[in-house]
């Protein structure tokens, strides 16, 4: 018995036909829900979770990490200087993190009795720095940084 349910539709000819025109005649498959083993019946529904609560989610982590994100570029960072004055000055001349920390290393290395001594005048400085150079290695970068930090002080 055949039903309308296994139907399947295609060319057949007694003449022997154009190849293209064999391969342009559609076929038809049909298979309805009923024709599908029990388990693969069900429907579903498109999403269990609204768009809505997904993109919620999506804006409270965005905002999450950008608070994070903005917290940690603004905090005032813990810089080891020898005193207040030096974190201070540091802070008055907007010298970062690196900048701070390279120039408590280079007065203790020069043997300043405070690190604010640096601060009073390009000549203090390029004798600290010099001292300082026979004590400890700078890396490469670091004379990059003095350069920096020297404009900065003394080039206003």
């Amino acid at each position: 018995m055949i039903s309308l349910t296994n139907i399947v539709f295609s060319h057949t000819s007694d003449k022997p036909a154009n190849n293209d025109a064999i391969f342009s005649m559609p076929l038809m498959n049909v298979t309805r829900m009923t024709d599908l083993a029990p388990q693969y019946q069900a429907v579903s529904d498109d999403s269990s979770i609204p768009m809505v609560l997904i993109a919620g989610i999506a804006l409270v982590l965005a905002a999450i990490a950008g608070g994070v994100f903005w917290y940690y570029r603004t905090r005032e960072p813990e810089v080891p200087t020898s005193d207040a004055v030096t974190m201070d000055l540091c802070r008055a001349h907007g010298l970062s993190i690196y900048h701070r920390g390279l120039i408590d290393r280079l007065a203790a290395a020069a043997e300043l009795s405070h690190t604010a001594e640096m601060f009073l005048s390009p000549l203090h400085f390029d004798s600290a720095v010099d001292k300082a150079k026979q004590a400890v290695r700078l890396r490469r970068h670091h004379h990059g940084w003095l350069g920096e930090i020297r404009r900065t002080l003394f080039d206003s």
